[in-house]
């Protein structure tokens, strides 16, 4: 009798337009830890598309400071805790989280047929072959330059080393410094290596160095090493004090006419209303090819220990999607490791056409699974050498003693 009267009550409200509503979908709630704090806004719009699809999935996204970001990460990872999913860095810094496990293996999982073996090899851990995180994008180190002061000083962009110091040496005698680099900040040095050095050792000498051919004393490298001592002239007054805000600062300022970073940088000039452009680190000689140093940004991973694994996996199956890749181009302006997005940004065009003769950014791709790493002995030979302190051979013999010899 309760049965009809209920079933009843429910036709009354139907027949007044007052529906019952059918039971909500159960909501799972991820989170998605990242350091990348100036592509928050960006992130949130890509995720938005996919909740769209995926009404049963909230993600949450939550950019930490970048250095900080590796300690809180394993530390979270440590405990038991952490995201389900993970922005994660490639290379050596990826196996040191994924070896140790907090990592789910994504071969079977997600389809990796979008992405290039060269760019899966920076989320691969060595020890077991398999793949822990869906590569996300590319950077290029690049040559920038303030249009503006160019033209003031009656200079064009130089192709080779030779028409690079006579652009350098113009613009110091129109009272324009040159390059905003400094040293303070050691990664932005070897940042800036990866545009000059490469141009110097070749083609053929990351392959030589990796496979035990030959070692970084070899000439090739400690004459490309000569050329980054040559810089020192250009930058700016105090430059062992000038940190990577600072450089920043002088070349939006126009206080200083190039400088020399990653392609992440393009957004930062065109909020500051720059009139700038770029190009690869100068040739040699007249007739070489100009070479770009490139590398895998980092990628996208699964929490081992998280409750809501199948949820995660969705996300991170579609971030090996061209659909993702080329909202990635469209609303970050970064090169995509997943193939098939059009970038519809110029500047993004642009590096594309460069990366046709691309070399890997050597110490990151290939000397950053050991301590000391060949960044931190990069870094250290560098700032002795544009100081003075020491010869492009002694850096030389100290990077290949310190990799020869790890902790």
């Amino acid at each position: 009798m309760k049965r009809s009267i209920s079933i009843t009550a429910k036709a009354a409200l139907v027949a007044t337009g007052l529906a019952v509503a059918a039971p909500a979908a159960a909501q799972t709630n991820l989170d998605f830890w990242s350091w990348r704090q100036e592509d928050a806004k960006a992130y949130n719009e890509i995720i938005a598309e996919f909740e769209k699809t995926h009404p049963d999935i909230n993600i949450t996204y939550t950019a930490h400071e970048a250095k900080a970001y590796n300690t809180i990460l394993t530390t979270a990872l440590a405990g038991g805790a952490g995201p389900d999913i993970i922005h994660t860095r490639a290379y050596g810094s990826l196996e040191n989280i994924s070896g140790a496990g907090y990592l789910e293996p994504l071969d079977g999982k997600v389809d990796f047929s979008h992405i290039p073996e060269s760019l899966l090899r920076g989320t691969t851990l060595r020890a077991d072959g398999k793949v822990y995180s869906v590569p996300f994008a590319t950077q290029t180190v690049l040559v920038y330059y303030n249009k503006d002061l160019f033209d003031k000083a009656g200079v064009t962009p130089p192709e080779t080393w030779d028409e690079f110091k006579q652009v350098t040496d113009k613009l110091k005698e129109a009272g324009i410094t040159p390059l905003a680099n400094g040293i303070a900040d050691g990664w932005t040095i070897e940042v800036a290596s990866g545009a000059i050095m490469p141009n110097f050792y070749g083609e053929s000498f990351f392959g030589d160095v990796t496979s035990g051919k030959t070692t970084f004393e070899d000439p090739r490298y400690v004459a490309a090493l000569g050329k980054m001592a040559e810089l020192a002239p250009y930058m700016p007054t105090g430059f062992e004090a000038v940190d990577y805000a600072t450089m920043k600062a002088l070349f939006t300022s126009g206080s200083a006419a190039m400088f020399i970073g990653g392609s992440w940088e393009i957004p930062a000039w065109r909020e500051a209303g720059l009139n700038f452009g770029f190009m690869a680190g100068p040739a040699a000689k007249a007739g070489d090819t100009r070479m770009v140093a490139t590398w895998l940004d980092g990628g996208y991973a699964v929490n081992a220990a998280s409750p809501n694994k199948e949820a995660a996996l969705e996300f991170i199956r579609f971030t090996a999607t061209p659909e993702f890749a080329q909202m990635l181009a469209d609303k970050l302006n970064n090169v995509p490791a997943v193939q098939g997005a059009t970038p519809k940004d110029e500047a993004l065009q642009q590096i594309i056409k460069l990366q046709e003769h691309q070399t890997p950014y050597i110490m990151l791709v290939a000397f950053r699974y050991q301590k000391p790493t060949g960044s931190t002995l990069l870094q250290d030979g560098l700032k002795k050498l544009l100081t003075g302190q020491a010869t492009p051979e002694e850096v030389a013999k100290a990077v290949a003693d310190g990799l020869a010899s790890p902790e």
